[in-house]
């Protein structure tokens, strides 16, 4: 049997050729989709973000609607009006309050969990104020249990002042003096900052203020003044 050495070699260099070509194809697809799948968690990331960040003002806007209609209704001309939309909410404010601290929970380990952003210590402490809210305010509205409010309110008001100070530092880093910040994830970073103004404790000092409003409004609906003038005006009408 005579072998044509000739033929077996280009074939040979045919097949090598057709390995490394697919090798390259191979690599360079890999490649393709390790940045496209980088773009798209960015792109996950960027609108997940500002589904927070508009989350943030939307409770902004509320909280300031219940410290408005609280005011207006101080006087004779507005009490109706504070009464008639406060009570629309009567019975709801402890699942709304829960609502908002299971949403900042979710938000804060998106974040770490998900995106791996590495909670700095001020995070960590709004995390122990928060984390426990849902929890118990989850608790006091199966249980409609409205005791919950001393303790609820402790919780997001020491939480509200953690958040002042960290989004303080993150505008002026010179406050911090390099006492509470790790510089492996320091306190003065802002991993996100939508619409310029709007970083992560931002969004928790949001979401602590909701929550302070929402149990005042549940204090205001259950109060005995309130009872006796729904009673009055029930009985006029």
């Amino acid at each position: 049997m005579v072998v044509d050495i000739g033929r077996l070699a280009v074939r040979r260099t045919e097949q090598e050729e057709k390995v490394i070509g697919g090798r390259n194809r191979t690599r360079r697809g890999n490649a393709y989709w390790a940045a496209h799948s980088t773009l798209a968690a960015w792109m996950t990331f960027e609108t997940v973000s500002l589904f927070f960040a508009l989350l943030a003002i939307a409770a902004n806007a509320v909280t300031v609607g219940i410290v408005a209609i609280a005011l207006v209704g101080k006087t004779s001309a507005g009490a109706g009006v504070r009464d008639q939309v406060f009570g629309a909410f009567e019975g709801l404010e402890l699942w709304m309050a829960f609502v908002v601290a299971a949403t900042a929970t979710v938000g804060s380990l998106y974040l770490s969990e998900v995106v791996h952003f590495i909670p700095c210590t001020l995070c960590w402490y709004q995390r122990i104020a928060m984390y426990p809210l849902a929890i118990i305010l989850l608790i006091a509205a199966v249980r409609r249990d409205h005791g919950v409010r001393i303790y609820a309110a402790t919780l997001a008001s020491i939480g509200a002042v953690i958040s002042v100070y960290h989004r303080l530092i993150q505008q002026y880093p010179e406050l911090e003096g390099g006492g509470s910040c790790d510089p492996a994830a320091p306190c003065t970073a802002a991993y996100i900052e939508q619409f310029d103004f709007i970083t992560i404790p931002y969004m928790a000092l949001s979401a602590f203020l909701l929550i302070l409003a929402l149990l005042w409004l549940d204090r205001f609906n259950k109060s005995p003044d309130r009872a006796s003038l729904a009673a009055t005006e029930a009985e006029s009408s």
